[in-house]
């Protein structure tokens, strides 16, 4: 499936929802699904940046190990 991504500020964001629609009750749904989306991809990224971190120490661990191993031959 192809995917789209484009980047907007939040305060882009807001002006469009409030400058161009109408009613409330669009704007509140507007408003969730945005929000929605938001957290999101800040959890995506919270979960992404967690992963890379645990690589990173088992990257240096193994190589610890490695080293240590090295050193009683």
């Amino acid at each position: 499936m192809t995917q789209v991504h484009f980047t907007l500020k939040s305060e882009e964001i807001q002006s469009i929802i409030e400058y161009s629609v109408k009613d409330d009750v669009s704007k509140n749904i507007l408003t969730t699904v945005f929000n929605q989306l938001m957290e999101n991809q800040r959890t995506e990224y919270i979960f992404k940046q967690k992963n890379m971190n645990e690589q990173k120490t088992d990257k240096v661990n193994e190589m610890a190990i490695m080293s240590a191993a090295l050193r009683h031959v």
